[in-house]
């Protein structure tokens, strides 16, 4: 059975004594029956690691280099974020996606996060013009597959379907809607890790909605944007999805 991962981005927000002071918020997070993991901004990644030791919270980066120590100014290499003891990376955000990131790119860092030990959540997701239209689950199945090709040890990856209409809007997919169309990117994987890999929703999620997002067959947690810069609402939705 897949074990749901709570997972907050907290994008480009807080500077360092405010994510210190929301990781202390979240030590007492109830992490008995679902994994939580927080994505800090880099500069600060290393103080929330300190305020989160000794707890079962995993630490995140929001993004990597496509390429290895060297020069590249201004990126972050896999090794780096390894020695910060980072856990996962998120690759392949909309937001990233919407600043030119082709799907060649993600495969390449989710590759190169994987190199250096790190776990990979991969995003994937439509534009309302798409999520309208009749080719929606082919663009996605094809997404998927691009963002995925020549990687080894696709047992480790995480992805997250991601709709951009639904993030930072207020709308929400309907949790049937979401929880079939997973499902068919699900079944368009290698049958050998179909059953293995962890797929996310991510849009607009909350407390008040996140237990009909997990109690769907193909979800296995949520990826949480605004909401988990709140302490209080980020645990009670870890709490109201181990419920579920």
């Amino acid at each position: 059975m897949r074990r749901l991962l709570i997972a907050g981005n907290w994008k480009m927000n807080t500077n360092v004594g405010e994510g210190e002071a929301l990781a202390e918020a979240l030590r007492d997070v109830d992490t008995n029956s679902v994994d939580v993991l927080v994505a800090p901004p880099f500069t600060h990644i290393d103080r929330v690691a300190r305020a989160l030791k000794g707890t079962e919270v995993f630490l995140g980066a929001q993004n990597v280099s496509e390429d290895t120590c060297g020069a590249h100014t201004g990126e972050i290499a896999a090794e780096m974020l390894a020695d910060l003891s980072v856990d996962y990376v998120i690759v392949g955000h909309s937001e990233c996606r919407g600043r030119g990131e082709v799907d060649a790119t993600v495969a390449k860092k989710a590759a190169r996060a994987l190199d250096a030990g790190l776990l990979p959540i991969i995003c994937f997701g439509e534009s309302e013009e798409v999520y309208g239209s009749k080719e929606r689950v082919d663009f996605l199945k094809k997404q998927v597959e691009a963002s995925l090709a020549g990687i080894k040890d696709l047992d480790k990856i995480t992805l997250a379907y991601e709709p951009i209409w639904a993030i930072g809007t207020g709308k929400t997919a309907d949790a049937a809607d979401a929880d079939a169309v997973i499902g068919q990117v699900r079944a368009a994987l290698d049958p050998a890790i179909q059953g293995k890999v962890r797929i996310l929703y991510g849009g607009s999620v909350k407390s008040s909605n996140v237990a009909g997002f997990v109690a769907k067959e193909n979800i296995d947690g949520v990826l949480v944007g605004g909401a988990s810069l709140k302490a209080d609402e980020f645990k009670a939705i870890a709490r109201e999805a181990s419920h579920a």
